[in-house]
């Protein structure tokens, strides 16, 4: 008996070992930093990805969130203001704010994205309730989004036991900020001049994002670099419907990985749209009124990045049936469209009708009078 069981166990653990895993759809694969991501900005879809969750310094790519939480709580990004005598000072990179200096809020936004001020960030978290408040207000925007793997001490980066992010997280809050039209235009200024204020000379900004210049399809994106945490990268590109949001951390050749990895996503991924959003499917026949059919529809649509060489795994499957009876309801469900990956279902949502159909059936029309006068 005893050699018996021995024998099941060993065969059921052989089993184990030669049955086929569920693999994940993106593709864990080795780079030269510590924690790296590839987003589809679209969709936030993963597309590689090695170590995304581990929580690491993230040093001036902090400043992306600082920028879009700017962005939303100022109503007039053009109106100038004394910035705080807490600014002046601030050690790391700096525009060189100075006492008693007067700047407006889109010229503090390009000194922090394109020269990297952590001055300019320390003068936003004041005028916006104070550097305490606005990094409450940071952990809030992180957790909102659902982010478990984000803290935030500062508004610029520097180093603190207590400040970090993961690499996939900052791709999420990156792909957030990118629905802004200003971030989008901020991120992507190569140059850019803040005349001089009559306290300090003109200030000549170049964006430091390398990639923006030598690649017309990058967007834009945001650089950072402390003893701590290493060279870190977040870079957008924009290319056959997919917008590319690579970020890399503690990673010494930080813009040729990251344009590695943006054309190895263009080379083996494309955006297909399985199913567009309110699109006809067909017509239904109707029984027992007056109309002798009504068109189905989709609602949402599916828009995904896949594999290219998986294209031919994918299959879209539509549950219509052949024909309804009235009465039929404008936009009542009818129908179930779903998008299946080698037979197994990855998206499924219903169809309705585009209009409504009444009943003509003489004791359909009696019952329904009754019903609405006894």
């Amino acid at each position: 008996m005893k050699n018996r069981l021995l024998v099941f166990i060993f065969c059921m653990a052989l089993c184990l070992l030669i049955l086929p895993t569920k693999v994940n759809v993106y593709a864990t694969i080795s780079t030269s930093a510590k924690g790296m991501v590839v987003l589809e900005g679209n969709t936030n879809t993963i597309l590689y990805e090695n170590n995304c969750h581990e929580k690491l310094p993230m040093a001036s790519t902090t400043k992306l969130v600082t920028a879009i939480l700017a962005i939303e709580s100022c109503e007039n990004l053009d109106e100038k203001f004394v910035v705080s005598d807490k600014a002046v000072g601030i050690e790391g990179t700096s525009i060189y704010l100075k006492e008693g200096e007067s700047l407006s809020m889109r010229e503090l936004l390009y000194g922090l994205i394109l020269a990297s001020g952590n001055d300019c960030a320390v003068a936003i978290a004041e005028r916006l309730g104070g550097e305490d408040v606005f990094v409450e207000k940071m952990n809030g925007f992180a957790l909102s989004l659902g982010l478990q793997n984000t803290h935030f001490d500062n508004p610029h980066g520097l180093d603190s036991d207590t400040h970090y992010t993961s690499a996939y997280d900052l791709a999420v809050m990156t792909s957030y900020a990118l629905n802004n039209d200003f971030f989008v235009e901020l991120i992507g200024t190569k140059r850019m001049v803040i005349e001089p204020t009559g306290v300090y000379q003109a200030r000549y900004l170049k964006n430091k994002d390398k990639l923006l210049f030598t690649n017309e399809n990058c967007i834009g994106g945001k650089t950072g670099f402390t003893d701590n945490a290493g060279r870190c990268l977040v870079n957008v590109h924009e290319e056959n419907n997919m917008k590319i949001i690579s970020v890399v951390f503690n990673c010494q050749p930080m813009f040729d990985e990251c344009q590695r990895l943006t054309d190895l996503a263009i080379k083996e991924y494309m955006m297909k749209e399985f199913i567009a959003p309110y699109n006809f499917v067909s017509n239904v026949e109707i029984m027992e009124s007056e109309k002798s059919e009504v068109g189905v529809i989709t609602v949402k649509g599916f828009l995904q990045p896949i594999l290219k060489s998986e294209e031919h795994m994918y299959e879209v499957k539509y549950d219509i049936p052949t024909n309804l009876t009235a009465p039929i309801r404008l936009n009542e469900e009818v129908g179930l469209v779903q998008v299946l990956k080698n037979n197994e279902v990855i998206y499924e949502d219903k169809l309705i009708t585009i209009e409504g159909a009444e009943n003509n059936d003489i004791k359909y029309l009696i019952d329904n009078i009754l019903d609405k006068w006894f």
